[in-house]
């Protein structure tokens, strides 16, 4: 605002507000512009239908319906986990139906061999032992017999135990696998007790020979094929005292030992005065042939 000088030259006097103009505007225009347009234009759009808006409606309806199909995707998806695990359940309740009926099938066989092997050794006694000839055959074959250890044996000897560690909840989970035993701890133990002096040895009832192969399949252990379960029982025919203490004082005895008392390992030795232990399957003839006869 501008003023001009009087005609008597004197200025007019200034506005005693004149200094505070801004928060005089403020005061007297409170609603910016630009709001004000916009609320006129909200007021115009609202007279101008006479239908109140439907979009609140139509947001509900939307929300409803993503709703439902969520609850319909999700119960599917549910169904078909459920499905799974109840199929799941069944081939695995089969499969171990399966395994317990070839394992008593396996069993039977092999208690059907040994008798067969018994019977068949005392037709072969009976044979043999007519004459001096015979019986120095029998002999001979009952070396044989022991050295491949297709001859069952009964004598003095020790027991070998080894089992895994029992379930503790406050061991630590990285030393769990310290907790069991593995093949090569087998492997250890029958070595060690060919080395005290061992004249025979089986494992879980199994005669091992000269061709046994000791390994493992994940974490089960394998003794020609056939998978052995904890407790590992090592029944070793030999002195009893020495097997004991050449065990025991060697190397592998006293590895075990120790593991035993760190991992919570199983580790048993007792002598027992007479052990039986069975015979192993006859071996399969690769590359073997008859002697010719001498001739007379």
């Amino acid at each position: 605002m501008t003023t001009t000088p009087s005609a008597t030259g004197t200025p007019p006097a200034r506005r005693v507000d004149g200094s505070m103009s801004l928060l005089v505007d403020m005061m007297a225009n409170t609603l910016d512009e630009a709001y004000a347009e916009r609320a006129a234009l909200r007021s115009g759009e609202a007279s101008s239908t006479d239908a109140p808006s439907r979009r609140p409606r139509q947001r509900g309806v939307v929300t409803v319906a993503a709703i439902v199909v969520l609850g319909v995707v999700t119960g599917a998806a549910v169904s078909q986990v459920r499905s799974r695990q109840e199929a799941d359940t069944g081939l695995r309740g089969q499969l171990a139906a399966e395994v317990g009926d070839r394992t008593a099938e396996s069993d039977a066989l092999d208690g059907r061999a040994e008798a067969l092997r018994q019977e068949l050794s005392g037709l072969r006694e009976q044979a043999l032992g007519a004459d001096a000839a015979g019986r120095a055959v029998a002999a001979r074959l009952d070396e044989l017999g022991l050295a491949s250890a297709t001859t069952p044996v009964r004598g003095p000897g020790v027991v070998v135990t080894l089992d895994d560690a029992a379930p503790d909840p406050e061991r630590n989970p990285e030393t769990v696998e310290d907790g069991r035993i593995r093949d090569t701890d087998v492997q250890d133990t029958v070595n060690a007790l060919w080395g005290a002096g061992a004249e025979a040895i089986s494992i879980n009832g199994q005669r091992l020979t000269a061709l046994t192969a000791k390994r493992s399949a994940g974490s089960a252990v394998l003794v020609d094929l056939l998978p052995l379960k904890p407790p590992y029982v090592l029944r070793a025919v030999g002195p009893p005292a020495q097997l004991e203490l050449g065990f025991l004082d060697g190397p592998v005895g006293r590895r075990l030992f120790d593991d035993s008392n760190a991992y919570g390992l199983r580790l048993e030795v007792r002598r027992q005065d007479e052990l039986t232990l069975p015979g192993a399957a006859d071996p399969d003839l690769r590359a073997a042939s008859p002697v010719p006869a001498a001739a007379s």
